[in-house]
């Protein structure tokens, strides 16, 4: 569509722009092109007749469209790149002991937050994609218990829950009971619709009184459900972004499934630049990145933007952050999984 030179001068531009937020004249191009003030002039005019570039109104340069900037996207940046100035910054910042997981993903969200000045989401692994390996209750009083759930053998979930005034402590032992006969080793997916199905079947056949049995299921698992999320940034939407994106981002589940739904398995990094349909980020750039949670699966990383943002750096810091993120994630789980002590 466009000649090697006019994608040099169209890089060149967006480059330059993004780092000064000033037009760019073909003066300045000039000894980064190879050719004479007036070719370059041509080729900017030709770029944006096609529409990738538009003039300055306070001056002769000019700067990348909206087009501009899809088109750099799609054909000229590099998903996979690093730059090494950020490294050291991203390793000292994960420098601290994690004492759960949400420690670590919520850092991460900060981290990319504070160093772009953008909205950064992170989100752990899709909830119906999850387990559970383990259940327990803990009765803390004669009026209220813990339910402690765990996901893919690593990820606990407690739910702090009133025992109803109609139950016996054996019905406790009851519950779990169920639970585990019916739901261990069985995907969220899968428990959401047993919930809806099989159990209102067969709890007759378990408790003498069935009175606030499925709703207390319903409480205790409703919590599996639900999108764990972590936004940072929040404020700083404002400055590239009107209010309907601050609105948008008070709705964290929202904005899980949204982000969630933009990205196929397949796609390890994603841009979409002022693409997507949700409109409080139909005039924004979305970067979404998967990256791996050892032994439970993919999570999702994404960055929430102005279309004029500097995307070389912000895909860079992405990949930098989110390997860091996963060698701190396999040395906490490598130290969950060890056997640290020796019982007699």
């Amino acid at each position: 569509m466009i000649t090697e030179r006019q994608n040099d001068i169209l890089n060149l531009i967006v480059q330059m722009f993004t780092q000064t937020r000033e037009p760019v004249g073909s003066k300045a191009l000039q000894d980064l092109i190879a050719s004479s003030s007036a070719t370059i002039r041509n080729d900017m005019a030709k770029l944006e007749k096609l529409g990738f570039l538009e003039k300055a109104h306070t001056s002769s340069g000019r700067l990348p469209s909206r087009a501009g900037f899809q088109y750099f996207v799609t054909h000229s940046l590099n998903l996979d790149s690093i730059d090494e100035q950020d490294v050291y910054e991203v390793i000292k910042a994960f420098d601290f002991e994690a004492f759960k997981l949400d420690d670590i993903l919520g850092a991460a969200s900060n981290l990319l937050s504070e160093m772009t000045g953008y909205t950064a989401i992170v989100q752990d692994v899709e909830p119906t994609r999850q387990r559970l390996t383990g259940f327990d209750i803990v009765q803390l009083s004669s009026h209220d218990a813990l339910a402690v759930l765990t996901l893919d053998e690593s990820k606990p979930v407690t739910v702090q829950f009133a025992i109803p005034k109609n139950f016996l402590t054996s019905d406790l032992v009851t519950l779990k009971a169920l639970i585990d006969e019916r739901f261990l080793g069985k995907a969220v997916l899968d428990i959401h619709y047993k919930l809806r199905t099989e159990i209102p079947q067969v709890v007759q056949k378990y408790f003498k009184t069935i009175d606030n049995v499925l709703p207390l299921f319903d409480y205790i698992f409703s919590h599996l459900f639900k999108e764990t999320v972590f936004v940072a940034g929040k404020i700083a939407a404002l400055t590239y972004a009107n209010l309907a994106i601050y609105q948008f981002l008070d709705n964290e589940q929202r904005v899980a499934l949204e982000l969630r739904s933009a990205i196929s398995q397949e796609q390890m990094t994603k841009v979409q630049v002022a693409e997507s349909k949700e409109p409080a980020l139909s005039e924004l750039t979305v970067i979404s990145h998967q990256f791996l949670i050892p032994y439970r699966g993919m999570a999702l990383m994404s960055l929430i933007g102005p279309v004029e943002m500097d995307y070389r750096r912000i895909v860079s810091l992405i990949n930098i952050i989110s390997r860091v993120m996963v060698a701190k994630l396999t040395d906490y789980y490598r130290y969950l999984n060890s056997n640290h002590y020796e019982v007699h």
